[in-house]
C-alpha cells in the first residue's frame, strides 16, 4: 500500500524526533529496513525529554543525562548517526526559532525526504509534537530557497516529507523479522521509559501486527507520505485530506 512509493527507493533520509524515542516507537522498523537497504539515514532528536518521569525524586538534568545515554544506545542499534539539539521539553519553543532549527538540521543532513510526527494529528495534546512536526513541515518548504536567510548551510530541496504517527495512513511499510526485531531492540533501549509490558508499546505492536496482516506481513508501520509540492495549496477543495 503506497500512495507516494518513490520515497522507499531514496537514498537518504532525515529522522526527526520532538524527544528521546518518538522515532523508534513511530517509524524505527521502517528506518531499520531503509538502512539495511543501504540508504543512509539520521536522527535529530528536538529536545532534551527532562520531563520523562513521574518520579519527583529525580531531577529533570539527570532525566535528560539518562535519556540521551539511551537515544545513543538506540541509534547504535539502528545504525544511524544522531544529532541532539536538546531544547528544553515541554518548552516553552518560540515556533519561528525552532523552524529555523529545522532549515538548518535539512540543509546540514541534505536528504531526499525527512520523516516527522503528523502534526496534524486529532486530539494530539503536546505541543512539542505539533509545533515540530509542523516546523518541518515548513522547513521543507523554505530550506531550497536561496533567499531564506532563517537558519544556516545552503539551499537545499527535499523531495517529500513522511509523517508516522500519522491521522489518516497513506503508506503500510511491510517489516520482515529483522527489520522488526531492530525496531523492538531499539525502543528497548529506552529503559527509563518503557518496561516489560508497557501499554503503549503493546498498542502499537497490536497496531502493527493489524496492519501487517493486511499487507501479507508479520508486521506494518503506518506512514503518510507527502511531495513537497503537496504541502501547499496541494489542489481543488476536496481532492485529498
Amino acid at each position: 500500500m503506497s500512495t507516494l512509493p518513490g520515497w522507499r527507493d531514496a537514498r537518504s533520509f532525515l529522522f526527526v524526533s520532538p524527544h528521546p524515542d518518538d522515532v523508534e516507537l513511530g517509524c524505527g522498523g521502517t528506518l531499520a529496513a531503509l538502512v539495511r537497504k543501504g540508504a543512509s539515514a539520521e536522527i535529530a532528536v528536538i529536545t532534551d525529554g527532562r520531563l520523562g518521569t513521574r518520579d519527583p525524586g529525580r531531577s529533570p538534568e539527570e532525566i535528560a543525562s539518562t535519556r540521551a545515554a539511551e537515544q545513543e544506545a538506540a541509534a547504535l542499534m539502528l545504525g544511524v548517526r544522531l544529532r541532539m539539539l536538546a531544547l528544553p521539553d515541554g518548552g516553552p519553543h518560540d515556533y519561528y526559532r525552532l523552524r529555523d532549527h529545522a532549515v538548518a538540521l535539512l540543509r546540514a543532513v541534505r536528504p531526499q525526504y525527512v520523516f516527522v510526527c503528523d502534526p496534524y494529528l486529532p486530539y494530539e495534546a503536546h505541543s512539542d509534537h505539533r509545533m515540530v512536526g509542523l516546523a518541518v513541515s515548513e522547513a521543507a518548504l523554505l530550506s531550497g530557497l536561496p533567499h531564506y536567510a532563517g537558519g544556516s548551510g545552503e539551499a537545499h530541496d527535499v523531495e517529500g516529507v513522511v509523517y508516522y504517527f500519522p491521522r489518516r495512513a497513506t503508506d503500510l511499510f511491510a517489516l520482515d523479522e529483522q527489520s522488526l526485531g531492530l525496531r523492538r531492540r531499539a525502543i528497548a533501549c529506552h529503559q527509563s521509559q518503557f518496561g516489560a509490558d508497557d501499554p503503549i508499546v503493546a498498542r502499537l505492536e497490536a497496531q502493527l501486527a493489524r496492519n501487517g496482516a493486511a499487507e501479507g506481513a508479520i508486521a506494518a508501520e503506518p506512514l503518510h507520505a507527502r511531495t513537497r509540492a503537496q504541502l501547499h495549496i496541494p489542489g481543488p477543495l476536496g481532492a485529498e485530506d
